[in-house]
């Protein structure tokens, strides 16, 4: 009950935000009231000046001199109170203090000017509409916590009851007609301050999901820009150096499937709570799923970063979690030209690209933006920006890697690899042009036309009486989700003519091991067309035998790197024989990348493997030269 009480009183304390908007709301009515008040005191203020000057009604000089006297004070105080709204309205910050200040000097005035301007019309025998019009105003306009406006009201009506009935008797009726006003001027003024204040907390909310993200509760990535801003801008003055914080949670995704989107929301939310409360001074947001933003004035931000690491490994169960930090540093100085501001975004993106720089390194988890890492990022960007110029102007060619067989050393077939020779920044790394057109999801561009080119130069061959050999194409796992990637080799096929047999699918192990659905489809349809299969990268660090039960491959591709520890580890031996022996069982033909020496060539052939592909037998080359090792004998078909 006493809740009830406070409430509708208006006793209670509100906070800031509904403090701000009760006051705007004032402000706001301030300014039509004063508005209003204006127009009508100025025609007052004329309507005596005609009197004075041209007559009309008969008035004393005391009536004159006392009207314009409360006129003059109501105009002024007017104007000064739409000076000061008007001002507010425009984003001139004002204390609660101030703002109270001159809206009860306003306030008193009008009850004043009510009181006794009516007072003069009542003891005549005139409407008393200046007092009622004034304590409407001040009353019920206005928004006042409804303990203020019945104080407000009972002293107004009080004052005036007494004022008027101790010169002329009030009547009954008078009396009835004026507590009745009184009460509905109260209810009114209740009503108006709940509907403000229901208004405020409905504003408050909708303002706090604008700002929030949903699941965590702090800063989404729009608001986050704006208080950013801000941010910078204070800091700047100060001249303090600022870190924008990129963190990347490693292995979220797989921690989301393995124990439910309840487990990884309930993650997102404690990492959200301690980011919050390692960097409770500078500013946090989520930016997207598992991605979170910190820009904050920490001097040696890696000591906080390691204990929300710590804060995940506690997490873990049987799936591996890690996180991983980029760090772009400001120098605290303004920039030329414009507000001296660096661009927030920006900020963003080369924290996020320190992040991605250190994404497949296990040895390292915390990176800072640099000049070398800005190099990088120009390379990235001009791959993007080049890569249909590239294509268009061929500057990307295809070279031939041979494969043969081991027990003859004949070459069996060619693998089809990508060369981009750039005008303006030379032979680009396979390892760099390509990651990045995965990276940015332009890898399908590239893989379409190295197909292609391979398929042209079999036309090629056939017509210049060439030798022609079975050619395997590496596929990206992105390949099948960017386009129909069975459709469009089908397509190129038909178009030059080109028998299925010439073209072999090679399928990295990684691709396997992500977005399976995606594969599925695309895979038991090569299968029906009669496409060899090939498992690309067995061994390279994902290997799962799941692969090999789950799908038919015709051939499987061990990684060179298994040959690395050759002559060097004593475990190599058993492990690369059980590999072949594994593939002698499942119909399988083995084929082992990096040969490189004859040793390697023996120990290989020796061990039963099926094929080989290394420098030993050749570098990738272009197709003329290729058949130029045909020819001088050098390679054998």
């Amino acid at each position: 009950m006493w809740d009830y009480v406070v409430g509708l009183l208006g006793i209670r304390k509100q906070d800031d935000y509904v403090k701000n908007y009760i006051e705007g709301s004032n402000m706001k009515a301030i300014k039509y009231m004063c508005a209003f008040v204006i127009f009508v005191e100025t025609w007052m203020i004329l309507r005596i000046v005609k009197i004075v000057f041209i007559g009309g009604e008969q008035r004393t000089v005391e009536w004159i001199v006392v009207h314009l006297r409360l006129y003059v004070v109501l105009l002024i105080s007017s104007s000064l109170m739409m000076w000061f709204a008007v001002t507010y309205g425009k984003g001139k910050k004002r204390s609660h203090v101030i703002v109270m200040t001159w809206k009860i000097i306003y306030s008193i005035i009008c009850v004043v000017f009510g009181i006794y301007v009516s007072y003069l019309d009542y003891i005549k025998g005139e409407q008393i509409m200046g007092f009622l019009t004034m304590i409407l105003f001040v009353g019920c306009l206005l928004v006042w916590p409804p303990f203020i406006s019945l104080i407000i009201l009972s002293l107004s009506f009080g004052i005036f009851y007494i004022m008027c009935d101790n010169t002329v008797p009030a009547t009954v009726a008078t009396d009835i007609n004026m507590f009745t006003t009184y009460v509905a001027m109260v209810m009114v003024s209740i009503g108006n301050f709940r509907q403000r204040l229901n208004e405020a907390n409905k504003d408050k909310g909708l303002e706090y999901v604008s700002r929030h993200d949903e699941l965590t509760g702090i800063y989404n990535m729009y608001y986050f820009r704006k208080k950013a801003k801000e941010y910078l801008r204070e800091s700047q003055s100060l001249g303090d150096t600022i870190d924008l914080i990129y963190f990347d949670i490693v292995n979220f995704k797989n921690y989301n499937e393995r124990y439910g989107f309840e487990a990884g929301n309930e993650l997102l939310k404690e990492i959200a709570q301690t980011l919050k409360d390692l960097f409770c001074n500078g500013e946090v947001a989520r930016l997207s799923d598992d991605h979170f933003i910190v820009l904050s004035k920490e001097q040696l931000p890696e000591r906080k970063i390691r204990l929300l690491q710590e804060k995940i490994y506690s997490r873990q169960r049987d799936v591996f979690l890690g996180l991983k930090a980029g760090i772009y540093r400001t120098d605290g100085k303004k920039k030329e030209g414009g507000e001296g501001l660096e661009d927030i975004n920006l900020l963003c993106d080369r924290a996020l690209f320190a992040v991605k720089s250190i994404k497949n390194k296990t040895d390292i988890d915390i990176c800072y933006y640099d000049e070398a890492i800005y190099g990088m990022q120009k390379r990235k960007n001009y791959i993007i920006n080049n890569i249909d110029k590239a294509i268009k102007e061929g500057y990307i060619k295809v070279y031939y890697q041979p494969i043969v067989e081991a027990k003859t050393g004949k070459v069996s077939s060619l693998e089809a690899l990508a060369r981009w020779k750039d005008p303006n920044l030379g032979m680009l790394s396979p390892g760099e042009f390509i990651e990045t057109l995965e990276e940015f999801r332009q890898i399908h561009k590239l893989d379409k036309h190295i197909l292609e080119l391979v398929c042209r130069d079999y036309c090629m061959g056939c017509e210049l009486n060439r030798v022609v050999l079975p050619v395997s194409i590496n596929l990206s796992r992105l390949d099948f989700e960017l386009c129909d990637i069975s459709f469009e080799i089908n397509r190129m096929l038909s178009e030059y003519n080109v028998p299925k047999e010439y073209i072999e699918i090679e399928i990295t192990e990684s691709a396997l091991t992500k977005n399976r659905e995606d594969l599925d489809k695309a895979i038991s349809e090569f299968k029906n067309l009669k496409y060899n299969l090939w498992l690309d990268d067995f061994g390279a660090g994902y290997s799962s035998f799941n692969v090999l039960k789950d799908y038919a491959f015709d051939v499987l591709k061990i990684d060179m790197k298994f040959l690395e520890d050759f002559g060097e580890n004593e475990r190599f031996e058993p492990i690369f024989v059980s590999i072949i022996e594994l593939c002698s069982k499942l119909n399988m033909i083995s084929l082992a990348e990096g040969v490189e020496t004859e040793e390697q060539y023996d120990f290989l052939k020796n061990c039963g493997c099926d094929r080989m592909q290394g420098y030993l037998f050749s570098r990738p080359v272009i197709m003329d030269e290729l058949q130029s090792m045909f020819k001088s004998g050098k390679l054998e078909a």
